[in-house]
């Protein structure tokens, strides 16, 4: 087992387990009752021959924003959402200076972890409290979509918007907002090119919301 393995293993996997995520090595998955996700993982990176360099980011996945992204994907076929894949919004579990591969400098090397063989348990130990006082209880909050969409509106580091607002507003009111709303927020959304069909899948969709024509 790797260093990094044993660190998740040892001081991770209590945490999140504790708080209903279920593991899958060095993934950890939480789905809420209205289908969306939040997906936390692990990257390592090899710039230190002297420490295991690692960061640790969340990824939160509401259920239509994924049926979006598999749209040309076969009816319940789609894959589960990555760790560090498509998502609505990102964020960063970041180290506190001790523990901090480079706890001087700016993003994106300040949320940058490092594991060395002098510091497994105050690392670990580190990790285990920012997961449990921050992180979870952050990733729970945004699991809920007015807040999450709350916080789109207004991301602040080291949590990141990768859609825009526009199509984020949309996504995450289309199961329950009148139509005539998500039409309004409709004539507002750019096209990314000629193949960006968002504006009629969404239409598609508000007929079917809730397995019954609207």
């Amino acid at each position: 087992m790797t260093p990094l393995d044993l660190l998740v293993k040892q001081h991770v996997a209590p945490v999140m387990k504790a708080a209903g995520f279920r593991k899958s090595g060095r993934t950890f998955r939480l789905v809420v009752g209205n289908g969306d996700q939040a997906v936390l993982g692990f990257a390592r990176h090899f710039v230190d021959p002297g420490a295991v360099v690692f960061e640790a980011g969340y990824h939160i996945v509401p259920s239509p924003y994924w049926e979006w992204v598999n749209r040309y994907e076969p009816s319940g076929s789609a894959r589960a959402p990555l760790a560090f894949g498509p998502a609505i919004l990102t964020g960063r579990v970041m180290p506190p200076p001790h523990a901090a591969h480079a706890a001087g400098c700016g993003m994106p090397f300040r949320e940058r972890w490092t594991l060395r063989e002098d510091n497994g348990l105050t690392c670990g130990e580190a990790l285990a409290r920012v997961l449990h006082e921050d992180t979870v209880p952050q990733i729970l909050h945004l699991l809920d979509r007015s807040n999450l969409l709350q916080e789109c509106r207004h991301p602040a580091m080291p949590v990141v918007r990768l859609v825009p607002l526009t199509r984020v507003e949309i996504l995450l009111r289309v199961d329950d907002a009148p139509r005539d709303e998500i039409e309004s927020l409709l004539a507002d959304v750019q096209s990314a090119g000629p193949r960006d069909d968002f504006i009629a899948w969404t239409r598609r969709r508000l007929t079917t919301r809730n397995g019954t024509a609207d």
